[in-house]
């Protein structure tokens, strides 16, 4: 978490896109994370040449984004690749442009830097160019602003290379400008990641993954728990290009998710752009995970005739809650496991693509457990003090394992009544959390079989689950200890009356004979 001097030169920032007007969040989100990359590629390869300088010797090209000599940038015109301009890499490098007065560094960037990464022949540069077709130059008429920016973006203390730093501020940044249906919140997805306890060598997918949140908190969960195996070439190799899959149809989300993704670390994320709900997309994706770890978009529709028919053999529905939660047990392969958050709806709808939804979890796969949150948790501020989307809305994990011939016998329950932060707009620490106790007692499930339903957590058995509809809300099995209060007897009350107004006839006739 960022605090102090670093908070607010990026709060700064922020604050010089509003001064101009611009102040469409995901502009800004657009543009500056657009900027953020341009300098980390600088930043990177500046690393590179000052360890190369230290041993004296000259880095390799193919290590270089920016290689000696020029870079050409070519378009097709009548089915014939033609040269459309053609510069010096060194003149395309954050530390070389950002000088320039204004003028010259808009041009600078609208004409060649961004066409540049926008490349899709520019191997360099990784896959940014295949999540950057829709991106444009945002400064037009704005030269002053970007100059502002640029001059902020250049502070010594925003460097790159330093990956722990830079991912806070990017999570910082795209948190306080990213509306809530796009976010997580960190502790929520903490608790998620410390619960599933994902390992090197499994596949890890979120097929709805906003900024990428699941995935860099797994990445970081290995990284902490699993340093020694991290150190095999191999394993590193893996945890780098083969671990991590993210999808979002939402081209600008993409492209954050994967920058978000480098930025921590993770130098080949697989990411795609399509929609697994829709066609045959997923095709590619079924029995391959090994956890599926999500919070899909709530209240979507999708028509029937766009949606994948192996779903809709789980759930005929037009609900994407519905339609994500049935492609993510398609998504595992035997023995995978998912931890997803649902609306309450999902654990009670009557309706049949409700219904059929959770017989699929509790009677074709293993389902584990359900973790009930309070309201409010998706109540987070924006940048501008407004409450996100998704506010109020009720919300619950559920946890299950692929197991493709059911297993399911008794359902863990845990009623979360306080995550650690106040549950008004405001989300102001607090003491009390719940979250250490659910992750510790989800952990050590065994320890839970003598627990009574008044208790905090607790298991149901299956059967008593189908024999109420297959009703996944908490409150269906809880039972609530009233404190039981004893009142006097109507008697004794009539008395009290009697000896009350006696009292008080008294005093009428003594007032009476004073007047």
């Amino acid at each position: 978490m960022i605090t102090g001097t670093l908070k607010n030169k990026i709060n700064a920032i922020w604050q010089d896109f509003y001064n101009e007007n611009m102040a469409q969040t995901s502009d800004i989100v657009n543009q500056l994370t657009t900027l953020m990359f341009i300098k980390m590629l600088d930043d990177k390869q500046n690393a590179i040449e000052a360890q190369a300088s230290i041993i004296g010797i000259k880095p390799r090209q193919e290590d270089l984004t920016f290689k000696d000599g020029d870079y050409k940038n070519y378009e097709i015109k009548d089915g014939e690749k033609i040269l459309r301009f053609q510069i010096p890499y060194a003149d395309l490098r954050w530390k070389n442009f950002k000088n320039l007065n204004s003028m010259d560094l808009a041009k600078r960037l609208k004409d060649y830097v961004y066409p540049f990464i926008k490349d899709v022949d520019n191997k360099a540069i990784g896959r940014f160019p295949y999540f950057a077709t829709k991106l444009s130059f945002g400064f037009d008429y704005k030269e002053r602003l970007l100059t502002s920016v640029v001059d902020k973006l250049s502070d010594p203390e925003l460097d790159f290379t330093n990956t722990d730093l830079m991912g806070d501020v990017y999570e910082y940044m795209c948190g306080s400008g990213i509306s809530g249906q796009y976010r997580t919140p960190r502790h929520i997805i903490d608790m998620a990641v410390n619960m599933m306890k994902p390992k090197i060598g499994e596949k890890i997918i979120d097929p709805a993954m906003g900024t990428a949140g699941f995935i860099i908190e797994s990445s970081k969960y290995i990284k902490d728990n699993q340093k020694a195996e991290l150190l095999n070439v191999e394993k590193q190799k893996q945890f780098n290009t083969g671990m991590f899959y993210g999808c979002d149809n939402d081209d600008n989300m993409a492209r954050i998710g994967y920058m978000n993704c480098l930025l921590h670390g993770i130098k080949g994320p697989n990411i795609s752009m399509d929609s697994l709900l829709e066609n045959e997309n997923a095709k590619d994706f079924l029995g391959k995970f090994d956890l599926v770890l999500a919070n899909p978009p709530f209240s979507g529709s999708l028509v029937e005739s766009a949606t994948n028919g192996k779903i809709l053999g789980i759930t005929k529905t037009k609900k994407t809650e519905l339609l994500f939660v049935a492609l993510m047990s398609m998504l595992l392969k035997p023995g995978g496991r998912c931890m997803t958050i649902v609306p309450d709806g999902v654990l009670f709808g009557s309706d049949n693509g409700h219904k059929n939804l959770r017989i699929e979890l509790i009677d074709k796969q293993r389902l584990i457990g359900v973790v009930s949150m309070p309201n409010g948790i998706f109540s987070a501020p924006s940048k501008k003090g407004s409450a996100s989307k998704g506010a109020g809305v009720k919300t619950s994990f559920i946890i299950f394992e692929k197991t493709d011939k059911g297993g399911t016998d008794n359902v863990w329950f845990y009623d979360m009544k306080n995550d650690g932060f106040s549950l008004d707009a405001k989300r102001q620490p607090i003491d009390g959390s719940d979250i250490p106790d659910i992750i510790d007692r989800f952990n050590n499930l065994t320890a839970e079989t003598s627990r009574t339903r008044k208790e905090q957590s607790f298991f149901v058995p299956v059967q008593e689950i189908r024999d109420n509809g297959y009703d996944l809300t908490i409150n269906k099995y809880k039972e609530i200890e009233r404190e039981v209060k004893e009142y006097r007897s109507s008697s004794e009350i009539l008395a009290d009356i009697k000896t009350q107004r006696k009292e008080t006839d008294e005093l009428l006739e003594k007032i009476a004979k004073l007047i």
